[in-house]
């Protein structure tokens, strides 16, 4: 997963690089407009989309729950050294 999530960054960064070479201020402008307008007009696609853009995006909560069990909860610190080759 971490080379595949390295590629994504990669792709990414060269399709800003594309971006900041091929599409003026005023494009990106004209396209934020119309995204805009989309959302004022009821499109929640385009609401959500606008939204990151400018920065206002809610942050996800998660929630992980479930125990953790210690394998070595058991052992002695004779044991646990002997295990980490600590045993002298």
């Amino acid at each position: 997963m971490g080379q595949a999530s390295g590629e994504a960054r990669r792709r990414l960064k060269s399709f800003r690089e594309l971006d900041a070479d091929f599409t003026t201020d005023d494009e990106r402008k004209e396209m934020l407009d119309a995204l805009k307008l989309k959302a004022r007009r009821g499109n929640i696609k385009a609401f959500e989309i606008y939204r990151d853009t400018v920065g206002l995006k809610p942050k996800e909560n998660v929630e992980i729950s479930g125990e953790l069990a210690n394998p070595f909860a058991g052992l002695t610190d004779a044991e646990l050294k002997k295990l980490a080759g600590m045993d002298g």
